[in-house]
């Protein structure tokens, strides 16, 4: 029973540091880009983003965020960020190289919505 506790405790810290395992914590990335869609949910809420890269060519962009509670906390719901809403991202970058980052900060210019990882 010791044991099964153990990992019952231990389950949640793993996959909260699991980030660390994906995404460069010690790096941060700067995107700008369109909304395409927005999917609040546990443990991780997801978004995905177009973004016109240096060349001028499109490409989507993964963005994970925090938990649903975590967001709840700073305003952002279901209906807060809309597709076609621009955002700045700055984000931790994938370790596979990927166009997905973790985000750190969300900013919409539009309105001055901010949001900041907990």
């Amino acid at each position: 029973m010791t044991a099964i506790a153990a990992f019952l405790i231990g389950a949640p810290l793993s996959a909260h540091h699991s980030i660390s395992r994906h995404y460069h914590r010690n790096e941060s990335v700067t995107v700008e880009g369109s909304v395409i869609d927005v999917l609040l949910r546990n443990p991780h809420s997801e978004m995905h983003i177009e973004v016109t890269n240096a060349s001028g060519v499109a490409e989507v962009w993964r963005l994970e965020l925090d938990d649903i509670s975590d967001m709840e906390k700073q305003g952002i719901v279901s209906d807060t960020i809309r597709a076609g809403d621009e955002i700045v991202i700055v984000g931790h970058p994938a370790r596979d190289d990927s166009n997905s980052l973790f985000v750190r900060t969300l900013r919409r210019p539009a309105d001055g919505l901010e949001y900041e990882e907990d």
